[in-house]
Parts: structure tokens; C-alpha cells; sequence
């Protein structure tokens, strides 16, 4: 049966730190010269490397890949001009994934090895993971994406695409790290962990150290070089028997037979690993595990956290004693690198003359490199070098001295001993035994022996210390249960939040500053209603947004409390009415019925009109015109052609906003506000069953005067009113939101009873205290416990300058993504590391997104963007891809509307079916000439019918879900920020005229006289909402000339800066550069 060795994890010249000779002929050369059969392609993410691999690889006839053309390798190698290099090395395609996400409430960095069988399986792949994040920025992408949903990708690209978790001790990118990993494979991968079968041990562990623990015996050990340039080839390899094939690789490791069988592996001496011991590398300081427990984990220079190695995270992790190897375990053999062994001998450099002479005298000779060490008989050797044939069997026999590596630094593994050295170089015959001091490598040795290996004398290395701990931030309570109504046991409640939750008084206002805790006493208040009988159906919970009122209903579970938005309620009051639901129009498609209904409005003046009608019917300026029809109008039956509708006659002497809703009665259509003015109606005029107790109303800051006096007749007479919100965060006057709830609120009820919440659990106390700068006449907030905190004020002199600065500081918070960068990391000092999801950049507007965006991805941070929504996310659209797909016999899409079409039109595409469908409602005349059926118009032509179209929308559908999955940093408005959180805030383009903003016309040169600025007092209270958006980490920046919109605009600092005590922040200024050339002065 054959035998072959396989190298699995390497990287192309697209990862950070690699060798830019790095291509697949060079990669084949070395194969060759090592002794190689099968090389893993690496970094098949990377688009230009995959073309590369597509260009010069062809498929081999069992699922490997092989060289287009071998011919001339030896020039790969100009110093081995004598090798042999036929080029029969296969190559597989692989690739690794460093994964960043948060999980269990602790950053997790973990590197995961994949491979799959073809171009086309990658290309799959890949297709799914650029949705996460950008695969162009580095060989090794990294994406904010769980290491389980990675697994469920892969496993569903192909049937024999695999994942192997990669060098699963390093401390900080790896399965089982001790900086950022899990304590086993089920905790990482969960229901999946059945789907790993084999892990990389990487080179600071061998085989044996991973059968210390039981859990880990069901699993392939591998080994592989993690190679970075091709010297580096084969310094860890895999050994195979059977058909040189990707699935009899994959059947071996899978431990299945059918001929195919893994025998083991090629390692380093553990001890060689960057980290073995633990170690602080800036202090030059050493310690095996026993010493590290017993300085408590510290360093003994400067104090700070060690890193914690290999040995160390085994031992903890371990629950046996002695190394138990499971039953048909195959062996392994240590090596030392050749080149490394010749270095020791000629006392010089691995890349000097003398030493790559020998190298290639040697392999011209014996052959590969593989061979030479493990294969080749002592005697055979001892020809060409009696001392290099000592040394390898000294290697080979185990008898080794070890220098261990450590926090980064690779240790040393020699074969003699000064002394021997020099005896060797006067051509003395070295002794057939171990010199005194040197320690064979011993099988089965215990935790014990492992522990108590001695490193040589400590290294010196530069000053600065490694990552210094911060504290853990004090969360906001989390609300729990314990009584019978609610799930979970009583939430924890401070004083106010106590009272608040608690009071008898019938109408009440809870001011939350930001971090307080509102939902968490919003939760209470539930609760203590329940629990004093209250019926759960007599509670009406209004949130101001669909995604809060989700997270309400989720944590009331199966409690029938109703929770909603008040446009949602007023909704289905108006079904209840007519017993159908309306057809709603979008604020854009309510828009185009005024232009249309209006014609001699254009331009500004319609956008002004259409403006001031909004906001003087949410600020019920204007008496509600009626727009609802008295009763529903009878569809007509399935297949009867459709009348044409008829407009209404509009009377010239009409007003627009008359006209308007003449047409929305005429056409059975109705808008937002709509809702709201219906339901206010029926309220009032006791149509309404309005048979709730109590009205709880979240962000009660945010609602309008409409808004309000809905929630004023819901909560009338002997009812509860029970309001939290924060005046200061009421940011959405422009959609005519009341600049002073609590006025209006004292308005209705003069008994108005207030609590106010001052304690915040969100922020560390130094960001509260610059927020408190734009309202300093308000009490301020006290943050509960201590948290370390970094506030920094950026100046550049170019917007993409700024840019940039963000990027790279984001990559900072980041962390190192290879053990080459946290070396670098660790010796300058820094805090821990976020998940991107930690991290957010918040701004005035859209349209400064977009060159952020790029910017992140280009440095290779996962970032995303608010994104406008397909067209196949239509409720109507989605009703007709349903009937497509129900016509060509798929399932029903979930959610979709239920639509009677005949057969014979849907076969005829969209344009029959809008023919057909007319004014049948959902159905009405402004979808059909509005955007999204254009677009499904197009697609449908585009994609060739409907089965292609609806395979391209299930595609991108899925494609979504795994982009929505992963965790990227925020690029958002500062208005969708509202609610949210981060560990750290970005505030880019704090300028004057973006924020305070001067209106879009003074930014694009095109000003209106109709345009009116926006309010500055809630530009203020913008920007106080972003602040406090921030837990530890703030960055406020601006720059001195910013292109936008096609402009260069040069504004000054925004001028609420002014107002912030920046003495807890640090400053920074980059200046631009002046280069000035020297003029020749004439003589005349």
C-alpha cells in the first residue's frame, strides 16, 4: 500500500508576514526538496490567489490538484541548482479562517482550518463568506463569525468539505487557548462537534501532551507547518496510506478505512513552539506551570498578566495524570529541520553559503529532506559528515537539549553542547551518549515531569509590558424572574428603579437618563402589575420601534401582555373595523400619491409642502380629513377582468392636502398617520374597545402630539399611565416629536407623578462626565462601578486621513489576528481585545458612510452598513414570488401573503400578473408603477423566468442570513443608534454644519429658500445620545478639509465641542505635510 506525506495548513503571499515569493511553483519546488506529496494550497479565500491557483493547477483524476506545467522548478530555488524536481506534488485546496466573535460573554479568537474538493466548492464558499467580510484584505480573512455557524457553512458547500480547528493551544487565536479560546470542542462548536474528527496540535504541542485529556480521544491528532515561506515546508507533515487522493485523506482522518489509513505524524519538539512555557517576553521572564501558579500569574518585573502557554493550558485542561493513548492511535516521530541541525553544526546562520552548501550537497545526495532525517541509515550519513550523522541520531533517538519557546519567541532545540561543538570543529570524536545536561525526550511522561522542565537561562528582550487587564464593566441588571407570571426569578432593582416600579400612583413618568436601566424597570413595573392580579390581556406595552417591541415580547415569553409599536395597534384597530387589513402605503409611495395628485407642485416647493403637511398632521396642526371608507370594497372574483379605477374629481379650489386625501378614499390606500388618526378617532367617539387597564409607553420622549393624545385616551379616566424615556435623547422633531414630553404630559394630567433614574450602569464615570457638558444645568449621572476608560479628541487634516486614523485604531482594539502580531502586541502593552460587534461609528447622516465603509474593509475589518432593503422584502412582492414558486411546485416562502392567480398568468411573468391583479387589495395602482415591481420586472427578465429568479432570491436570502450572522463592527446614523450600546464609539466629522447639521443644501453648494436648518437644540441631544452610546472607549475626530457630496468643504469643529470637559480625553493632531521647492532667483 502506498504511503504519502501531506503538509495541510500553509499560506500563500496574500497573508500578512508571508514570503512574497510564495506562488505554487515555488510552493511545488519545495515540496519536492522536502519530500512532500501533497501541499495544501492555502488562502483560497483570497480572490487573486484563487486565480492564481485556477491558472497554473489543474484537477488531478482523484479530487487533488497538480501543476499546469512542472517544467524548469529548479529555478525556483537558484541556490539548489542541482535538485531534482520533478513536480509531482498534488496540492489541496484549504484555507483558514480567523474567526473573532463574542460568545458566553468573553471575546473568542479562533482559527479554523478548511478545505473542500474543487474550484467550484470554494468558490461557494467564498460567495457566503464575502457577505461576512472582506476576503481581498488578507489571505487569512477575518470575520466576526462564530466558529460553529463556519462549520454549518462549510458542511453545507459540499459533502466532503471539512473544517479542522488549527494550532489548538496558542494562546491567542486557537479552540482551546488560554487567551481566547473554549475549554472543549463541544463548547466552541456545539450540535456540530460531531462533524470534527481531527485537530491540529500545531508546534507547540505534540500528540502526546493532547492525550492528557480524555475528551480529546476521539479526534485525529495532525500536524502541519503553518508555513509562511517554502524553507518552512514540512517542518510539521502528516503521514498517509492508500490512494494519493483528497477523499482518501479525508476518509483516513475520518478513521473509516476503505484502504485509507493515517499513520501518524512529523513534529517539532514541542518545545520549540513560540508557546510552550509561559513567559512575559518584554521582561525576559521564563516560568514553567508550577512557577506560574505560584506567582499568582503575574510577572515578577513588572507585574502584569503572563502569557500563559501551551503546557500550562494542557495541564489545566488535563484529567489524567500519565499520556493514554486510545486504541489503533498511530505514532509520531520528532524531528529538528535540517537546515536548523547544519546551522548548529557550522556555527552559523540557516541562510549563510556554508550552510546552504551542505543543504544542497546533502540533498543532491540522499535526496529530500523528510527522507534524510527520518529515513536515511546513520552510516549512509556518517559519509558525507560524521558529526551530522551523530546529530541525527541523537534527534532521532530523542537525546536533545531544549531551550523552550515562549510568549512569541520560538524556542531552541540543539543536539551538542558547546564543548562537543568545539571538539566536533577540531575533528575530536564526540561520545556515543548523551553529553552531561542534555535530556532525552521521554514518552509517557506524566503532567508532573512535563511541569518541572527547566528553560535555559532567560532571554532579554525589549522593555514594555504585555496586555494589562481592565476591570470588568458593571452590566445593566439583567431582568430575570421568579414569580409564576414572568419567567425567571425577581430582577435586582436599585432605590429609584424600586420606586418607580413599585409606586401606587395611577399616572406616572419615569426619566431614564441613558444606561439606567429603563427596560429593566419597564420589566418591573410588568411584573408588579401581574403579581397584583392584574390580567396580562388588560396591558398594552407601546415600544417606538419594531425591533424593541421584539425584545419586549421576549422577555415576557408566553405572558399574553400585548407589546407593539402604536402604529402596529392601530393597524389592527382598523382591520377590526372593516375585517381586512388596509393596504398601507410606504411614506415613499404616500409621497409620489401627493407629487401626483399635485402637479403644479415640483421641486423644493412640493418637498416643503409635502414636509409641512407631515408635521402639522403629527402635530395635529390641521383637522384630520377623513380618508377611510365606510366599508370595505368587494374584490372582485378570481380570473374577471378588473374595470379601470376611476380618480377622484379634485375641485380646483381644493388644498393639497385635501386633494391628497380625496385620492387615498377614492383608491381605499392609507398612510401611517392615518392609522393613528383613526384609531383617535374611534377612541374618542367610544367606538373603540378599549378594555386596557394600564398603558406603559417606552422612549415616551419620542412620541409626536398625535402619538401622544392616542396615549392619552387609551390611558383616560381611572386607568395607568405609566412613561420612561429620557428628554434629554429626544431626537425626532423632524418627524414632529414633542421637544418637552414632560410638559405636554403635565398638560393632560396635572398630577403627574416623575421619578428619575440616576444611576447608570453603561458607561465609565469619565464619558458621563463629558456628556454632562452639553447639559450642565441637569443633575448628572453616576456610573456604578469603577471601569478604566479611554477618551481621545482626533484632528486630521484630511477626511480620509481621519478615516484611516479610525481604521487602524479599530484594528488595535481588534487585537492581533496571528501570533506574529500579538508578539508585537505583547511587547508594546495594550488592552484587552474586542469582538467587532464591541464597536460602532456612529454619524450625522448616510452619505458619510460609504467612504468609512470602504476604508474598514480595506484594512480587513468586518464592518457593515445599513443596506436598502431587496425588493423581494415587499410584503406584495414576496406574495407573487410565492404564487410563482407555488406554480412550479416549491414550498410556500415563510410569511408571504397567500395570492389567487391562475396558472395560465403567472407562466406569463410579472406584467401579466399586474394586468390581472390591478386593484385586488393588497394590490394598488402606485405598486405597480412603484420601484420594487419594476425591479422584480427586471429581475424576472434578467434571470430568464421564474425558476431563475427564484433560485437567485433564495440564494441571496441565504446569502443575507449569514452577513446578518456574523459580527462587524456598526457604521450607523446616529439616530438608529438609539437603544443600542458598544464598548467603544467612534464620532467621525464633528464639524460645524454636519453636526450641528446646516441642512443637505449648504453642503452641496445647492441651496433652497425653502430648506429650513434643523433644530440645534436636538442637534445637541444627538450627539449627547451618541456619546453616552459608549461604555469605554470614545473617539471624537474631525478634519480640517473633507470632500463631500463632489465638494471640498473646509468647516470648522463642531462648536458643541466647546461645551465638553476634555480633561479626562487625549489629543491628537496629525498635520498635513508642506513640501516646498526651491526657486533659482534670476539675475535679472
Amino acid at each position: 500500500m502506498d504511503q504519502y506525506r501531506a503538509d495541510l495548513h500553509i499560506h500563500s503571499r496574500f497573508s500578512r508576514a508571508t514570503s512574497k515569493g510564495l506562488t505554487p511553483r515555488h510552493l511545488a519546488a519545495w515540496a519536492g526538496i522536502k519530500g512532500l506529496d501533497v501541499v495544501a494550497t492555502g488562502d483560497f479565500t483570497h480572490p487573486q490567489w484563487l486565480e492564481e491557483l485556477r491558472e497554473q493547477l489543474v484537477p488531478d483524476s482523484e479530487g487533488l490538484l497538480r501543476l499546469k506545467d512542472a517544467r524548469g522548478l529548479e529555478g525556483e530555488i537558484p541556490w539548489l541548482p542541482d535538485a531534482h524536481l520533478p513536480g509531482h506534488a498534488r496540492f489541496m485546496l484549504s484555507a483558514e479562517i480567523s474567526s473573532i466573535y463574542k460568545r458566553g460573554g468573553k471575546v473568542r479568537k479562533v482559527h479554523n482550518l478548511v478545505y473542500v474538493p474543487t474550484f467550484e466548492a470554494a468558490e461557494k464558499l467564498n460567495a457566503r463568506l464575502a457577505r461576512v467580510g472582506n476576503l481581498a484584505s488578507d489571505g487569512r480573512p477575518i470575520l466576526g463569525l462564530d466558529s460553529r455557524h463556519l462549520l454549518e457553512m462549510v458542511l453545507e458547500t459540499d459533502p466532503l468539505a471539512y473544517l479542522v480547528p488549527a494550532h489548538i493551544w496558542t494562546p491567542w487565536f486557537s479552540l482551546l487557548g488560554s487567551k481566547s479560546g473554549f475549554d472543549s470542542v463541544e463548547e466552541c462548536f456545539g450540535s456540530l462537534s460531531e462533524h470534527i474528527f481531527a485537530l491540529e496540535t500545531g508546534l507547540s504541542s505534540d500528540p502526546e501532551m493532547n492525550r492528557l485529556l480524555s475528551s480529546l480521544d476521539r479526534y485525529r491528532m495532525v500536524s502541519n507547518s503553518d508555513a509562511h515561506s517554502g524553507e518552512k515546508l514540512g517542518r510539521e507533515a502528516n503521514l498517509f496510506s492508500g490512494t494519493l487522493s483528497y477523499e482518501g485523506i479525508y476518509r483516513a482522518l475520518r478513521g473509516e478505512g476503505l484502504g485509507h489509513e493515517f499513520l501518524g505524524t512529523v513534529e517539532f519538539f514541542p518545545e520549540e513552539g513560540k508557546y510552550h512555557l509561559d513567559g512575559h517576553l518584554a521582561c525576559g521572564v521564563v516560568m514553567d506551570p508550577h512557577e506560574t501558579r505560584a506567582k499568582g500569574g503575574l510577572c515578577p518585573v513588572c507585574g502584569k498578566p503572563l502569557t500563559v502557554g501551551v503546557l500550562n493550558r494542557v495541564m489545566e485542561l488535563a484529567d489524567r495524570e500519565q499520556p493514554v493513548n486510545p486504541k489503533g492511535e498511530p505514532g509520531f516521530v520528532s524531528l529538528i529541520p535540517l537546515a536548523e541541525i547544519l546551522s548548529e553544526i557550522h556555527g552559523a546562520g540557516e541562510s549563510t553559503k556554508k550552510v546552504r552548501a551542505h543543504y544542497a550537497r546533502l540533498a543532491k545526495r540522499f535526496g529530500p529532506e523528510l527522507t534524510i532525517l527520518a529515513n536515511i541509515p546513520l552510516d549512509d550519513l556518517a559519509q558525507d559528515s560524521p558529526v551530522l550523522a551523530d546529530a541525527v541520531g541523537r534527534m532521532r533517538r530523542g537525546e536533545v537539549f531544549r531551550q523552550a519557546g515562549f510568549d512569541g519567541q520560538y524556542g531552541r532545540i540543539k543536539v551538542f553542547s558547546p564543548e562537543e561543538l568545539a571538539r566536533a570543529v577540531r575533528g575530536q570524536a564526540l561520545a556515543d551518549r548523551p553529553a552531561p545536561g542534555a535530556t532525552r525526550v521521554r514518552r509517557g511522561r506524566t503532567r508532573a515531569d512535563r511541569a518541572g522542565e527547566p528553560g535555559d537561562p532567560e532571554p532579554s528582550g525589549p522593555e514594555s509590558p504585555g496586555p494589562e487587564s481592565l476591570g470588568q464593566d458593571a452590566a445593566e441588571p439583567e431582568t430575570s424572574g421568579g414569580h409564576a407570571t414572568l419567567p425567571g426569578a425577581p430582577p435586582a432593582l436599585n432605590e429609584r428603579q424600586r420606586h418607580a416600579a413599585q409606586s401606587r400612583e395611577q399616572r406616572l413618568l419615569v426619566l431614564a437618563g441613558p444606561g439606567t436601566g429603563k427596560t429593566h424597570t419597564l420589566m418591573a413595573r410588568i411584573r408588579r402589575l401581574l403579581e397584583e392580579g392584574a390580567d396580562p390581556s388588560e396591558l398594552l406595552v407601546v415600544t417606538f420601534t419594531r425591533r424593541a417591541a421584539q425584545e419586549l415580547r421576549e422577555r415576557l415569553g408566553d405572558v399574553p401582555v400585548r407589546a407593539g409599536t402604536l402604529h402596529s395597534f392601530a393597524y389592527d384597530c382598523w382591520s377590526e373595523a372593516y375585517g381586512e387589513k388596509p393596504v398601507i402605503l410606504s411614506e415613499e409611495a404616500a409621497r409620489r400619491l401627493f407629487a401626483e395628485v399635485n402637479p403644479e407642485l415640483a421641486g423644493p416647493r412640493l418637498k416643503q409642502a409635502w414636509t409641512q403637511l407631515t408635521l402639522d398632521r403629527e402635530r395635529m396642526r390641521r383637522r384630520p380629513l377623513p380618508v377611510w371608507p365606510e366599508k370595505p370594497r368587494a374584490p372582485a372574483e378570481p380570473g374577471q377582468p378588473r374595470p379601470p379605477r376611476q380618480d377622484a374629481p379634485l375641485p380646483a379650489g381644493e388644498d393639497h392636502a385635501a386633494r391628497y386625501a380625496r385620492q387615498k378614499a377614492s383608491w381605499n390606500l392609507a398612510d401611517h398617520t392615518d392609522l393613528l388618526e383613526f384609531w383617535l378617532e374611534k377612541i374618542e367617539a367610544g367606538v373603540y374597545d378599549n378594555r386596557f387597564r394600564h398603558v406603559l409607553v417606552d422612549e415616551v420622549q419620542d412620541l409626536s402630539p398625535l402619538q401622544l393624545a392616542v396615549i392619552r385616551s387609551l390611558a383616560g379616566g381611572s386607568r395607568g399611565f405609566f412613561g420612561i424615556g429620557d428628554p434629554k435623547q429626544s431626537v425626532y422633531g423632524f418627524r414632529g416629536a414633542s421637544a418637552d414630553v414632560r410638559r405636554e404630559l403635565e398638560g393632560f394630567w396635572p398630577g403627574l407623578f416623575t421619578v428619575s433614574l440616576e444611576e447608570n450602569y453603561r458607561s465609565a464615570q469619565a464619558v458621563l462626565d463629558l456628556a454632562h457638558g452639553l447639559f450642565p444645568r441637569s443633575k448628572p449621572l453616576r456610573a456604578v462601578g469603577e471601569k478604566s476608560c479611554e477618551i481621545m479628541e482626533f484632528t486630521a487634516p484630511q477626511g480620509l486621513r481621519e478615516i484611516s486614523w479610525m481604521a487602524e485604531k479599530i484594528r488595535q482594539l481588534l487585537g492581533p489576528t496571528s501570533a506574529t502580531l500579538a508578539g508585537a502586541r505583547n511587547r508594546r502593552g495594550s488592552a484587552p481585545a474586542l469582538s467587532p460587534a464591541d464597536i460602532a461609528v456612529l454619524v450625522r447622516f448616510r452619505g458619510l458612510m460609504a467612504p468609512i465603509a470602504k476604508v474598514l474593509t480595506r484594512f480587513g475589518v468586518p464592518c457593515s452598513v445599513p443596506e436598502a432593503e431587496a425588493f423581494w422584502a415587499d410584503g406584495r412582492v414576496k406574495a407573487i414570488l410565492n404564487a410563482a414558486g407555488r406554480f412550479l411546485g416549491m414550498a410556500d416562502m415563510e410569511g408571504a401573503l397567500s395570492l389567487a392567480c391562475p396558472d395560465r398568468v403567472l407562466a406569463k411573468g410579472p406584467k401579466e400578473i399586474a394586468f390581472y391583479l390591478r386593484d385586488v387589495p393588497p394590490f394598488e395602482h402606485l405598486f405597480w408603477q412603484g420601484p420594487e415591481f419594476g425591479e422584480l420586472c427586471e429581475a424576472y427578465v434578467r434571470h430568464g423566468g421564474w425558476a431563475g429568479l427564484l433560485s437567485h432570491v433564495n440564494e441571496q436570502s441565504e446569502l443575507e442570513l449569514v452577513g446578518r450572522r456574523a459580527e462587524k463592527v456598526r457604521v450607523m446614523t446616529l439616530h438608529a443608534a438609539k437603544g443600542l450600546e458598544f464598548e467603544a464609539v467612534f464620532l467621525p466629522a464633528l464639524e460645524d454644519g454636519i453636526l450641528p447639521f446646516a441642512g443637505m443644501g449648504r453642503l452641496t453648494g445647492k441651496l433652497s429658500p425653502a430648506e429650513t436648518p434643523p433644530d440645534e437644540a436636538e442637534e445637541e441631544r444627538l450627539l449627547y445620545v451618541g456619546l453616552t452610546r459608549a461604555r469605554t472607549r470614545l473617539y471624537l475626530s474631525h478634519a480640517e478639509k473633507r470632500e463631500l457630496y463632489g465638494r471640498l468643504l473646509m468647516l470648522k469643529p463642531s462648536r458643541f465641542l466647546k461645551k465638553l470637559d476634555m480633561e479626562n480625553a487625549r489629543r491628537s493632531h496629525l498635520v498635513a505635510r508642506t513640501v516646498r521647492k526651491e526657486q533659482q532667483l534670476g539675475l535679472i
